[in-house]
């Protein structure tokens, strides 16, 4: 018997450090660097100091601000955005998924209905908010001469929060019903003809194979609300300004009240990382399902 032959490793080169990749890269780092690192090194610094109104530093404070942070009503404020942001991801997605699935069959005049489910994202906050305060009017608004009612919308506590989440699915629908529609239409043809052949019905056709077929693109939309959700300010701002007694105060809008109103810069900066901490953790919990649920191929 010959000898076996062994394998021979060949020793690799040590590759020349080359500067100009890096350089490249620069003119993209130098923006984020001002406006994103510094920013954030800058909020983690303050939440441990004492600052003027302008954020500038004066001294540490170490553990003070955090401990005002959890003594005051931080768990009501948490509640309430966790409400606006379900309520958020649930009618958007829900109201997205139904009108992709219309319309991901082209047919005749099929571009008409498209546009008019996309428009709403070519309006901006403030005019979307201006038309809304309009319907939810007490006297002569739109949904009270619908439903024959004389309710203060955006007035009333337990209405409030509810009223302020419609507007913003109305706003954030349409760039989530482009996503999906985009997936739909990019499952096979012949996958789905032969799935008619089959005997699937279309109910079986649309759940066994056009939603996990576009399990990218949903998963990407469910990341997009969660994110627009927690960062929902604008609509808050312009239809009950964190009212009425606060039924409408997410995290996002006391951060702004806190540092814009009252001064308390440093106190802001806490509130800025919970809000960091709770987005992080749940797009985190929603990419640990990602190779589970979705299919790439």
């Amino acid at each position: 018997m010959g000898k076996k032959n062994k394998a021979v490793t060949v020793p690799r080169k040590k590759e020349k450090f080359r500067l100009l990749p890096y350089l490249l890269l620069v003119p993209s780092l130098i923006p984020f660097a001002c406006f994103t690192y510094y920013p954030f090194i800058k909020t983690i610094i303050s939440s441990f100091a004492i600052t003027t109104e302008t954020g500038e530093f004066i001294k540490w404070a170490g553990f003070t601000n955090w401990a005002r942070l959890f003594d005051s009503d931080l768990l009501e404020i948490l509640g309430i955005t966790f409400k606006f942001a379900a309520w958020n991801l649930v009618l958007t997605f829900s109201i997205a998924m139904v009108f992709a699935l219309i319309s991901a069959n082209k047919v005749k005049g099929s571009k008409i209905y498209q546009t008019l489910y996309a428009l709403p994202m070519a309006i901006a906050s403030s005019p979307a908010a201006a038309i809304w305060i309009f319907v939810y009017r007490e006297n002569g608004g739109i949904l009270n001469q619908i439903f024959g009612t004389k309710i203060a919308w955006l007035n009333n506590p337990d209405t409030a929060l509810f009223a302020v989440a419609l507007v913003t699915v109305w706003t954030h629908v349409a760039s989530s019903y482009i996503y999906l529609l985009v997936g739909f239409r990019n499952v096979s043809d012949d996958l789905i003809e032969a799935a008619r052949i089959d005997g699937a019905n279309a109910l079986v056709r649309t759940f066994k194979i056009m939603i996990p077929m576009a399990s990218p693109q949903i998963f990407f939309v469910l990341f997009l609300n969660i994110v627009n959700a927690f960062k929902a300010f604008a609509q808050i701002k312009l239809l009950t300004n964190g009212g009425p007694g606060g039924a409408t105060s997410t995290l996002i809008f006391e951060i702004y009240y806190r540092v814009m109103k009252h001064g308390q810069y440093e106190y802001g900066c806490c509130l800025a990382i919970v809000l960091f901490v709770v987005i992080f953790t749940i797009t985190r919990i929603q990419f640990l399902f990602e190779k589970r649920m979705v299919h790439y191929q």
